[in-house]
């Protein structure tokens, strides 16, 4: 038990706290999102398809104000941090205020600005209790940024379990009472709020004797490793436009089918996102050495791709039953858009680890250009699919921009860093397809979802095994030796 403890609290070596971080990561993500995922059916089948989809366009459109609250900042600290620097309680007390200020602008902007544009009116209470909860999610992951260059995960694990907990719970019991939009982003702002408390509440031994004022050299150093990324989080306005553009060219249904669809995308990303906050601050540590990042990068990637490869064959195939057992018959009609979303996951996985090394090796400005064109590229297809083709159209769009993103970033990459990924592939690629198979032959055969999930996933991980995948042994070894 001590050693456990040892393991799961401490940080000793480089491996050791990747391992623990991720498995705190994995605890904290599995735990948080199942909460949510629960709340999320329920809310689905209490609220219907053209309440979800009201609500769903709310958060993206309220999303939409604070695409530049981050500027770089949650990165740029857990960088600095990372590297344990001497100016690292100026970065951090200058990234704070800037921040906040930041924050309290696109606050007001929301609010004055939101209800006068957009074809869904949302009202000034759901603009009100949604910005709430964007300024908290903002707020909250500056703080979690802290943490995460401390290699304190647990924290961040803990903080998620406690959001998604309350936005379950109150929220079940406010949509019980008033089965409406409003409810459930009034259960939304509450969770985010008190985890946020919490946080903050973790780091304040770091934030206690800092120099309150701003820096005019980590400002300089701010806007020097910053203003590249503000263009690449367009990249998560690539989500966001796609249901605001469905609410303005087609209804709030169109919405409602797109993002319960969206959300299981959104909850299997989390593979990719914990390995990569996991990993960060040993690739920023180790951002020198081309040489072992580039063996850190290809292992990395190596076991994204394990897992997404498999994940994207067998959700294209099984989507449809899929929405129809999770949120009801009435979104059978989402099953399409959800197959075409899954394959998305094909270049979505990469792109998350891709990112990743870019930051940490702070070549943001050479990105900018696949992003930008993913962002007009994205912008395009979905004015030419939307209107005829409704959510299927936006699945569509969002797929084939992500997957020029990751070409553009792929090749890019590798003319900074040199490695090899796609010879790792072949046993992946071979076990992913007989395990695509098995899910097509128990297809047939009439099988119960969960049970045909459930084959096929101890057919994938014993073709693994047979063949000897390396991606496989090393995660493994990994495990033996803590």
């Amino acid at each position: 038990m001590e050693k456990i403890k040892h393991f799961l609290l401490k940080n000793t070596s480089d491996r050791q706290t990747v391992a623990k971080n991720t498995v705190w990561l994995v605890f904290g993500e599995l735990f948080g999102r199942l909460f949510k995922l629960a709340i999320v059916v329920f809310a689905t089948r209490k609220l219907g398809i053209e309440g979800w989809g009201f609500f769903s366009y709310g958060l993206a459109f309220v999303s939409f104000f604070y695409l530049l609250g981050d500027f770089g900042i949650n990165i740029f600290v857990t960088r600095e941090i990372a590297k344990n620097g001497p100016d690292k309680h100026r970065h951090l007390a200058t990234s704070f205020m800037i921040k906040i200020s930041l924050l309290l602008v696109l606050f007001v902007l929301s609010l004055l600005i939101g209800p006068h544009v957009g074809k869904i009116a949302l009202g000034m209470n759901m603009l009100a209790v949604l910005s709430v909860l964007f300024f908290s999610d903002a707020v909250r992951e500056f703080a979690l940024s802290v943490n995460r260059s401390l290699g304190r995960m647990e924290q961040e694990a803990f903080a998620k379990i406690l959001m998604n907990g309350i936005i379950t719970i109150l929220g079940i019991v406010l949509i019980i009472r008033h089965p409406i939009p409003l409810s459930l982003a009034i259960a939304y702002a509450v969770g985010s709020s008190i985890a946020t408390l919490y946080i903050f509440w973790t780091i304040r031994h770091e934030l206690r004797g800092l120099e309150w004022r701003v820096s005019k050299e980590s400002v300089a150093l701010m806007y020097q490793f910053s203003w590249p990324i503000i263009i690449m989080s367009l990249f998560s306005f690539v989500f966001n436009i796609d249901s605001i553009m469905l609410g303005q060219l087609r209804s709030a249904a169109d919405v409602g089918l797109y993002a319960a669809a969206q959300r299981v995308v959104q909850f299997i990303a989390i593979i990719p996102g914990f390995i990569a906050m996991a990993t960060f601050p040993l690739l920023s540590k180790y951002e020198s050495d081309n040489a072992k990042m580039s063996g850190m990068f290809e292992k990395i990637m190596a076991t994204v791709f394990a897992l997404g490869i498999p994940l994207a064959l067998g959700g294209f195939l099984l989507s449809t039953s899929f929405m129809s057992l999770v949120f009801g018959s009435d979104y059978a009609a989402g099953g399409t858009t959800l197959s075409i979303l899954m394959l998305s996951l094909l270049a979505s996985f990469p792109n998350i680890i891709l990112s990743n090394v870019i930051m940490s090796k702070n070549l943001q400005r050479t990105f900018i250009a696949a992003t930008s064109i993913g962002v007009a590229v994205n912008i395009i297809l979905n004015i030419l699919l939307i209107p005829r083709y409704g959510a299927v159209g936006a699945a569509v769009s969002v797929t084939i921009t992500q997957l020029l993103i990751m070409i553009i970033n792929w090749q890019k990459l590798k003319r900074v860093i040199a490695f090899s990924v796609v010879p790792r592939l072949g046993i992946i690629l071979a076990a992913s397809v007989l395990m695509a198979l098995i899910i097509a032959v128990l297809r047939v055969a009439g099988l119960h979802l969960i049970i045909t999930v459930a084959i096929a996933a101890l057919a994938y991980l014993a073709i693994l095994l047979a063949l000897k995948e390396p991606s496989l042994y090393e995660i493994l070894s990994l495990v033996r030796q803590q």
